[in-house]
C-alpha cells in the first residue's frame, strides 16, 4: 500500500539575511555546500541573522577539525569568516570582509485622513465611476438589439426606483428624450435594483426591451398606468428569452431568465458583474397619509404627469396625455 506524498511548500522568507562581500576564493569554497549558504564569486548570504550563520561556520569548523586537524584545507579560510562574525558582539575587525544585515521591514499601514464617509468616498473613486455602470448598461441594451433589432435605440438612465410608494426596477418611457430631429425612447434602471445579482439586472433590461417591442409593433402591452402587463406583453417577453408569470395585481409583468438566455448572454452577464460594483440605498419617504381637500381623484400617466381629476369626469371617459400617448389612470 502507498500513501500520496505530500505537495512541497516553498520555504517561507527569512526576516534577516546576512552577507559577506570582499571573500577570497578560498572563503568561498569553505561557505560553499553549508546549509543555508549561497556563495558566488566574492560574495556570501546566509538566510538568517550574524549570530545564526556564525553558529553555521562555527559548526562546519568543528567537524572538520575533529575529522582532519585545524590544519586542514579550508579550516584557516573559515576562521577568517568566523571572526568577521563575531564583529557585531566583539567589535573587531577584518581588512578585507564586511558584513551586511538586511532586515525585513514591515509596510507602514496608510494613514487615513478625514471622515470615513470622506474615506469611503475616496475609495470607491479609485475604482468605480458612474460612467462605467451606465456604459455597461448601454452595451447590454445594444447586444439585445443586435440580438432583436426591432428593439428600439433607447437612452440608458440609472435613478430612483422608491420615489414613489409603488418601489419599481425600471420603465420603459416611449419618445421621453429628443435628439435632433429624433425622439427617442428612455429605459430607467433602478439603482436600488442594483443591488440584486446581476442575472436579474439583465432580466430587468430584457423585461423593458419587451416593452420596446410592443411599442415598436404598436402594440398596447400594459394599462392601469404601466403597472398590469397583459398577455401580449407575456408574448413579447417569451420571445426575448423571459419566462413570464402571472400575477394577481401586476399581470405577467414578473420574468426570470430562462436557460438559454443566461447561456446566449454569459459574456453579457460577466461585464455587468465587472461594472455593477454600487447601487443606490432607498429613498425615505415619509409615513404620514396625505390630506385630501377635496373629492379629486390623483391619475398619472407614463411620462409620469399627473392630474387631478373629479371622479365624475373621469368616468365620462378617458384622459390621454399628448406627451407619452398614454392614458391618465388612477395612481392607486
Amino acid at each position: 500500500m502507498t500513501s500520496a506524498s505530500a505537495t512541497p511548500t516553498a520555504p517561507a522568507r527569512p526576516a534577516t539575511t546576512t552577507k559577506l562581500t570582499g571573500l577570497t576564493r578560498h572563503n568561498v569554497a569553505a561557505l560553499t555546500g553549508l546549509t543555508g549558504w549561497t556563495v558566488s564569486k566574492t560574495t556570501a548570504i546566509y538566510n538568517g541573522t550574524p549570530t545564526a550563520a556564525l553558529d553555521s561556520v562555527q559548526h562546519r569548523m568543528d567537524q572538520v577539525r575533529s575529522k582532519e586537524g585545524g590544519r586542514a584545507t579550508g579550516y584557516q579560510s573559515l576562521i577568517a569568516v568566523r571572526n568577521k562574525l563575531r564583529e557585531p558582539s566583539t567589535g573587531t575587525s577584518h581588512p578585507a570582509v564586511t558584513v551586511t544585515i538586511k532586515k525585513a521591514t514591515k509596510k507602514k499601514p496608510t494613514t487615513l485622513t478625514g471622515s470615513p464617509k470622506a474615506r469611503l468616498t475616496r475609495k470607491r473613486q479609485e475604482d468605480f465611476t458612474a460612467a462605467q455602470l451606465v456604459g455597461a448598461l448601454e452595451d447590454a441594451w445594444s447586444v439585445i438589439r443586435t440580438k432583436h433589432p426591432e428593439v428600439p435605440q433607447a437612452v440608458i438612465v440609472v435613478g430612483s426606483g422608491t420615489a414613489t410608494r409603488q418601489a419599481k426596477h425600471g420603465h420603459y418611457a416611449p419618445t421621453r428624450w429628443q435628439h435632433g430631429d429624433n425622439q427617442l425612447a428612455e429605459v430607467l434602471i433602478s439603482g436600488e435594483g442594483l443591488k440584486r445579482p446581476v442575472p436579474e439586472v439583465l432580466t430587468t433590461l430584457l423585461h423593458e426591451a419587451a416593452r420596446g417591442l410592443a411599442n415598436t409593433r404598436e402594440i398596447k402591452d400594459t394599462s392601469r398606468q404601466g403597472r398590469w402587463h397583459n398577455e401580449k406583453f407575456a408574448t413579447h417577453a417569451k420571445e426575448l428569452g423571459l419566462e413570464p408569470t402571472k400575477d394577481p395585481k401586476f399581470g405577467w409583468s414578473a420574468c426570470t431568465l430562462r436557460d438559454e438566455t443566461t447561456k446566449a448572454y454569459s459574456h453579457v452577464i460577466t461585464d455587468l458583474t465587472k461594472a455593477l460594483k454600487a447601487y443606490r440605498h432607498p429613498e425615505v419617504l415619509g409615513s404620514g397619509k396625505e390630506k385630501n381637500s377635496n373629492n379629486a381623484v390623483a391619475c398619472a400617466c407614463q411620462c409620469p404627469r399627473r392630474i387631478r381629476v373629479a371622479k365624475s369626469v373621469l368616468e365620462e371617459g378617458s384622459i390621454t396625455c399628448d406627451v407619452c400617448e398614454t392614458q391618465f389612470e388612477p395612481d392607486e
